[in-house]
């Protein structure tokens, strides 16, 4: 497959790719690791006059102790970021999830910024175009029904970052730049819960820095997936516990991740978070596992991390 033509820009600051961005008319993209753009583009999902790749902006390639604040920038790749000694003492939950994230070949071209913007994924939107056309064009690709689930008129794509489920319970807050200044704002706002426009990113925006709370926690994620190598998660679950909280998350089961606070680590209110979630779920059979495992698999995991994260503390 051959993506449609395009022409190829590399700013050197933000400032420049928002213009470029300005001068395309919004009909451009921008590009980081391309792990997820760069398929899409191949399926015909995406079909941009221009690309504007972010890689040559050096301020988005740091890692930077800000005080009360750890500021990763957006363009750090994957591999870099697993292996930063910040990272690893002070949120080892973000550190395995970088571990899980597909294989070392990816994570040296990944980044946490396109890891965080990568789009919904469902079976039926993920095909190549004459699959598509041959099915008939789904709501997310502005069709008038869901195809996983016939009649229907929301999109049940599922958001699959392995990142931010970990980032959420680490109370994670994101910077965006764009045409109409810089914004921060908590990662949990970032998210729609709409499978087919996932984000609260305004066109032109560029997710430049991703800051966490600067403090010591315990932690780690759970991923369910078919292949322990390149696959994306089938369901992925984060537990962050520090000063005698918790935060429980879970994520890839429909359109946005979830996160839920755990006062006590105990089995009983676990349990209760699970529940929680379970409440605003509704998983459909969009992948190539049944629905009502990956939901039945979200207690499961829970649980075995929480016990794994609080037995490894003591």
């Amino acid at each position: 497959m051959i993506s449609s033509k395009f022409e190829y820009k590399r700013p050197n600051n933000v400032n420049e790719a928002v213009q470029l961005y300005r001068e395309f008319k919004g009909n451009a993209v921008y590009l980081s690791g391309g792990t997820d753009l760069v398929p899409r583009m191949k399926l015909g999902l995406e079909k941009p006059a221009a690309v504007i790749d972010l890689k040559g902006i050096d301020s988005l390639g740091q890692v930077e102790d800000k005080g009360e604040w750890i500021r990763i920038g957006s363009e750090v790749r994957l591999f870099d970021l697993k292996q930063d000694k910040t990272v690893m003492d002070l949120f080892p939950a973000l550190a395995s999830s970088l571990e899980a994230t597909s294989c070392e070949t990816l994570q040296m071209r990944g980044t946490i910024g396109g890891n965080l913007l990568q789009n919904a994924r469902c079976l039926f939107y993920n095909q190549s175009e004459f699959w598509r056309r041959s099915k008939g064009f789904c709501l997310k690709m502005g069709g008038e029904h869901c195809n996983a689930v016939p009649g229907a008129k929301v999109c049940f794509a599922n958001y699959c970052s392995d990142n931010a489920p970990s980032l959420l319970t680490l109370s994670a807050e994101v910077e965006l730049h764009g045409p109409d200044g810089l914004r921060r704002t908590s990662l949990e706002d970032l998210y729609t819960n709409k499978g087919e426009a996932p984000f609260n990113v305004q066109p032109g925006e560029i997710l430049t820095s991703i800051f966490v709370p600067k403090r010591k926690t315990i932690g780690g994620y759970e991923k369910l997936r078919v292949r322990c190598s390149i696959d994306y998660p089938l369901l992925g679950v984060a537990f962050s516990y520090a000063e005698g909280t918790g935060k429980l998350a879970v994520g890839a089961i429909g359109p946005k991740p979830i996160s839920v606070e755990v006062k006590e680590p105990t089995k009983e209110k676990v349990e209760q978070a699970v529940k929680t979630v379970l409440d605003q779920v509704k998983p459909v059979n969009n992948t190539v596992l049944d629905r009502e495992y990956r939901k039945r698999m979200v207690s499961v995991l829970a649980e075995r991390l929480v016990n794994k994260v609080m037995e490894g503390a003591k």
